[in-house]
């Protein structure tokens, strides 16, 4: 896939959508002139697949002089101007062609000024879990998989949350929060997904008025999300399932009891902490046997 210039500053997210005949494996690189950056090696449909003899996913700075990356394992950032950049996918399909999509977001990291134009979206019954009761050796890392799983809920779909949380995790990056992992277990588990990034609140709104959930990647400074059980986190993720007029409804999975998982927050605060710093969120659906694959 051509992804042309990217100037300096510009983040890419590339997501495959998993559609009802799935990949064993797939890995991801982007290639420009200046160097290329190796994605994270993900298995799908046979989730012990050997991945050695694929790059395990650069992170920290790559290329040459004037033309560098910021490696993130499952996305990057352009650090300086790049040319002529494309990204590569490489498919195991196994026995029979795979049925994927791809989708890639691209925007600037950081955004100073947030779009907000008000959009409001009734909330959604998501069902509340806590990383905080699930074993302490591995409470504090799964924020991801956690929340993940509570949108499985809303969408009927029960798991184990303490497995599905194992299950996601990378076998050479002994991360949880990869997330194409994420959404490699999701489609085990009987839905597809893409992980993409937002830009604004109508975005945001349009999605969540459609019926579907928003796993969302927020970073915020002590003092900078009020009424958070974490005072600060440079990385959290949490379910956004309404928004009024002056606060979000999320499913914040840190509250340290299933009863302190609802949450209402500042909407601007929120914001800022979620769309200010690459926006990025998971949007989850049924996975059905059909050819067509949807992408909220």
């Amino acid at each position: 896939m051509d992804l042309g210039s990217l100037p300096a500053g510009t983040l890419c997210v590339p997501s495959l959508i998993l559609g009802p005949k799935p990949p064993q494996r797939y890995r991801m690189a982007a290639r420009w002139p200046g160097g290329s950056c190796h994605l994270v090696a993900v298995a799908v449909a046979a989730p012990d697949a050997d991945l050695s003899n694929w790059p395990r996913g650069d992170h920290g700075p790559v290329g040459t002089a004037g033309q560098r990356v910021e490696a993130g394992i499952d996305c990057f950032e352009a650090t300086d101007d790049l040319s002529a950049c494309s990204l590569e996918l490489e498919i195991d399909g196994g026995a029979e062609p795979p049925q994927v999509g791809l989708a890639v977001s691209l925007r600037s990291r950081l955004q100073a000024s947030i779009e907000d134009d008000g959009s409001e979206a009734a909330p959604l019954p998501v069902p509340y879990f806590s990383q905080m009761v699930c074993s302490q050796a591995i409470a504090r890392h799964i924020c991801s998989p956690v929340s993940v799983a509570m949108t499985l809920a809303f969408l009927g779909i029960a798991t184990d949350v303490e497995s599905f949380a194992q299950e996601s995790r990378h076998p050479d990056h002994r991360l949880f929060g990869i997330w194409p992992c994420n959404l490699a277990a999701a489609w085990r588990a009987g839905a597809s997904g893409v992980v993409r990034s937002f830009d604004s609140a109508a975005d945001a709104a349009r999605v969540l008025s459609a019926g579907y959930p928003i796993v969302t990647s927020i970073r915020f400074e002590a003092g900078g999300l009020a009424g958070a059980p974490l005072e600060r986190s440079g990385g959290h993720l949490v379910v956004l399932r309404g928004m009024g007029p002056d606060t979000v409804l999320v499913n914040d999975p840190a509250g340290a009891s299933s009863n302190e998982v609802e949450r209402s927050y500042d909407r601007t605060a929120f914001l800022r902490a979620w769309l200010g710093d690459r926006g990025v969120g998971y949007v989850l659906w049924p996975r059905r046997d059909a050819t067509a694959i949807p992408a909220p």
